[in-house]
């Protein structure tokens, strides 16, 4: 067993940041007031804290208790009685409502979850549970939780300070005190992806995103984690009846110790999965999954301990938006064949694992793994057979990576079928077996060689097969299809019959033939074709172009994103720097704004790039991205700025507005398709040959603007990046197309290239412009020609209130001071005199 180490530095319970970076995209809440500036700061708020982890004491533990047959621990319950009597602050809301908040804090845990065994939200109420950094927020609490028998059990927080905050009417704060009791605190030590062990499934173990889960998309997202008592993990799936309906019937196996006594504790938590295969040793390590899709709540239905199952019912459906889809089952005592387990080893991303031999042993399925093995977590999780239907749940095994040892599932589906088909079988079919419900998409099966196949649509196209929708293969008659190759006017191709085919419009290639084997026609490729400087049409094909005597941009080019005017002219970029080391880093930088200088009564409405004309960003040693910002304008909050001061210098592009306020606009109304972000966000080059940063010709924000460029020329311009730039001798380039309209409503189009350095420059007006521009362009005087604006260099002694103009304000000012010293002491020789007097006269009438 590998050794470890307990870990250090845990946050001390008042060492409390309030900034959020992360609000719930699920919601239309408006997110924690803790979080809106509006309220007492965190380190005012009362709270509990319970005992951090003994990690070494855990791990001695589990060392001897983990076993396939139990359930794997994450966390260590602790029983509290916290009431918004005993603890916490309460506090009026700007908006006259009630607030109750309360800090929980288990110094050094990896995870936190909570549970409230005395629960009833009053229909105003809107709860909230978060990390006290703001950085993870789960969703937010409705009355709609009411359904979990007076209890409420959350989801897991990646901190060990968590803060909890509930606001109601001030009507209802008695009902809320009333029936609200935190009970336990559940202090998170290892699972879900927070030590050294993270997605330990071993490295043998595969991703359901590696071909070996290509034919089985349908099942994987009914396969799941959850959470027991908040500190148990098992894992289960989503399970089909008869009726198709939805029932939120979940299956996983009896060891794991979901009962009626604890069934309002389950927390089941959807497509925890990579989102890409990783193979080889990589397949051990740390997986990008999340745990933002969950449902809370249960009620216990039926289960066995011989055959080892559970079936529960959610209390609440699945959000739809998780794609969660409900697996078919089969319950014959025949051999299920060579099928797959899908589940997640160790509370890691959800892998999968092939079949190589199958046998009935007593109450159980034994199996031996050809692909994959499973591991502790992965108890509960459900044995397809090859058909795509569960025949049982993972009771116990000892197969790992390091063996080829068989696992045992026990065969419920056929054994145990009585207690499961008032449930499974509403309806009283007498059915053998129902396949996969995917409330997402369209059902199917697979006609192939006579045969029928549950299957997915890809897989039976691309096997030759027919696909026939809407339909069981008990509803379909497989043996007189004969398939062919069907090519359409577009180039795809389908595997139909001959009536298939010409109900399409297709053109059939045969009864045998296959769209795997046979290369259907393709058109030709079109794209924009350039008539003149002034006219272009989109999906000409290249001879098409040159029969009307035009110039052709390209396969699959856009006249939205072409330039047809090569005289160009229109559009030039300029730059303005902001200044330097504006940032928290010891690394040199520069901030600066890049403008695309159109003209005055004239707009941009894109910036873009296609195969032809690339947009292109670049620095010689990179961007400054801040992990509170965004790519564009639009994920700049200015009201963070107070919290994290370098998110107003993070690198950004946008059109005309700098932050997601609209700032100098209204509005911020910018939109973008077809960019990747990733190498931007990372601090490196921004790329797009397919894809574009826009606004619509009605938006403000595209208007061009006066500004003075670095150049110190005047311009009319549209702001389209702030860029912070690391060291001094960097350079920046950026080409791009620039898309807008002209005063007329012309629509324009030029390819734009502009690459520059840093120039110190000084600003000592602090007003925007280079003192050198200030001068140039007469907005400052320079009398004794030394380079420096007189309102900085002393040329205006007699301005004694520093208001540009000398007048009889200075005069009974020095009046006021004389004899003394201080304000009036224009000549600075610390007495206020007739000198100082005569020199205010002698400025009089202005600087």
């Amino acid at each position: 067993m590998t050794n470890r180490t307990s870990p250090t530095g845990a946050v001390a319970f008042g060492a409390i940041t309030a900034f959020s970076t992360i609000i719930c995209a699920a919601t239309a809440l408006a997110g924690p007031a803790s979080f809106d500036g509006r309220q007492l700061p965190l380190e005012a708020i009362g709270g509990i804290s319970v005992p951090g982890p003994n990690y070494d004491r855990l791990w001695a533990e589990d060392d001897l208790t983990d076993i396939k047959g139990g359930p794997m621990r994450v966390a260590v319950p602790n029983d509290v009685s916290v009431t918004p009597l005993t603890h916490g602050t309460w506090e009026t809301m700007p908006n006259g409502r009630k607030l109750w908040r309360v800090i929980v804090n288990s110094p050094g845990s990896k995870h936190l979850n909570v549970a409230f065994e005395d629960w009833h939200l009053p229909p105003s109420g809107e709860a909230w549970i978060a990390s006290s950094d703001g950085r993870y927020i789960l969703n937010p609490i409705t009355p709609a939780e009411n359904i979990h028998d007076g209890e409420f059990w959350s989801a897991i927080v990646f901190s060990d300070t968590v803060i909890i905050e509930i606001s109601v009417d001030e009507d209802e704060r008695d009902e809320l005190i009333e029936n609200t009791t935190l009970t336990k605190i559940n202090s998170g030590y290892r699972g879900f992806g927070v030590d050294e062990t993270r997605g330990s499934s071993e490295s043998c173990n595969i991703d359901v995103e590696c071909p070996l889960g290509d034919e089985w998309q349908e099942e994987i997202p009914a396969i799941a984690l959850y959470t027991i008592n908040g500190a148990l993990t098992c894992s289960g799936s989503m399970i089909n009846n008869t009726a198709n309906d939805e029932t939120p019937y979940f299956f996983t196996a009896d060891h794991c110790g979901i009962s009626t006594g604890n069934d309002q504790s389950v927390v089941v938590y959807w497509n925890h999965e990579n989102s890409f295969c990783r193979e080889g040793s990589a397949s051990g390590n740390n997986g990008n999954g999340n745990f933002n899709q969950y449902t809370t709540g249960s009620t216990y239905l039926a289960g066995n301990s011989n055959t080892d199952f559970t079936l529960i019912r959610l209390n609440a459906d699945p959000n739809p938006s998780y794609g969660v889809t409900y697996a078919g089952w089969s319950r014959s005592s025949s051999s299920p064949g060579l099928g797959v387990s899908i589940h997640h080893p160790n509370s890691a991303e959800k892998r999968i694992s092939s079949v190589q031999n199958v046998y009935a042993t007593g109450p159980y399925w034994g199996v031996n793994w050809d692909e994959g093995r499973t591991y502790f977590g992965s108890s509960g999780s459900p044995l397809f057979n090859s058909n795509h239907q569960i025949v049982g749940s993972l009771c116990c095994g000892n197969s790992f990576c390091t063996n080829d040892d068989d696992d045992y599932y026990g065969r419920s589906m056929s054994s145990s079928w009585g207690q499961m088909s008032t449930y499974l079988d509403p309806n009283g079919t007498g059915a053998i077996s129902v396949n996969t419900f995917n409330p997402n998409g369209t059902g199917g099966v697979c006609c192939l060689q006579g045969g029928c196949y549950n299957v997915p649509e890809s897989t039976c196209n691309n096997s030759g097969g027919v696909w026939q929708p809407d339909v069981n293969c008990s509803e379909v008659d497989c043996t007189d299809i004969t398939p062919g190759a069907c090519c359409f006017t577009d180039g795809s191709c389908q595997n139909y019959t001959s009536n298939q085919c010409s109900t399409a419009g297709g053109s059939w290639e045969g009864a045998g033939t296959s769209c795997s084997s046979f290369n259907c026609p393709q058109p030709e490729p079109t794209g924009a074709c350039c008539i003149s400087s002034l006219t272009c049409n989109d999906d000409y094909t290249s001879t098409e172009c040159s029969a009307a005597g035009g110039d052709y941009q390209g396969d699959n080019t856009d006249c939205g994103f072409v330039n047809c005017d090569s005289s160009g002219g229109n559009v030039e970029f300029h730059h303005v720097i902001v200044g330097t080391n504006l940032l928290s880093v010891s690394q040199d930088n520069w901030t600066v704004d890049i403008y695309a200088a159109v003209g005055e009564g004239n707009r941009v409405d894109a910036v873009a790039g296609n195969s032809i004309q690339e947009k292109l960003l670049t620095s010689t040693d990179g961007f400054y991205q801040d992990p509170n910002g965004g790519p564009t304008s639009v994920g700049i909050n200015p009201n963070f700025y107070s919290f994290v001061p370098d998110l107003e210098w993070d690198s950004r592009v946008t059109i005309g507005a700098l932050d997601q306020t609209g700032n100098p606009f209204d509005a911020n109304n910018l939109g973008d398709v077809g960019v990747n972000w990733t190498t931007f966000e990372n601090g490196g080059t921004l790329a797009v040959d397919n894809g574009t940063w826009y606004v619509l010709p009605t938006d403000s924000q595209g208007e061009a603007v006066p500004f003075i460029s670095q150049d110190c020329s005047s311009q009319y311009g549209v702001l389209i990046a702030r860029l912070t730039a690391f060291e001094l001798d960097s350079e920046i380039s950026i080409d791009a197309l620039i898309q807008g309209r002209d005063a007329l409503e012309n629509t324009f189009q030029e390819a734009v290239s502009h690459s520059f350095t840093y120039e110190a420059a000084e600003d000592c007006n602090s007003n925007g412009v280079s003192d050198t521009c200030d001068i140039a362009n007469g907005t400052s005087q320079d009398s004794d020609g030394n380079g420096v604006p007189d309102e900085c260099d002393g040329g205006c002694a007699g301005d004694v209130d520093g208001d540009n103009d000398v007048d009889v304000d200075d005069i009974l000012i020095a009046l006021g001071n004389y004899g003394g010293s201080g304000q009036g002491d224009v000549d600075n020789d610390g007495d206020i005199d007739v000198n100082d007097l005569l020199q205010i006269l002698a400025d009089y009438g202005g600087c």
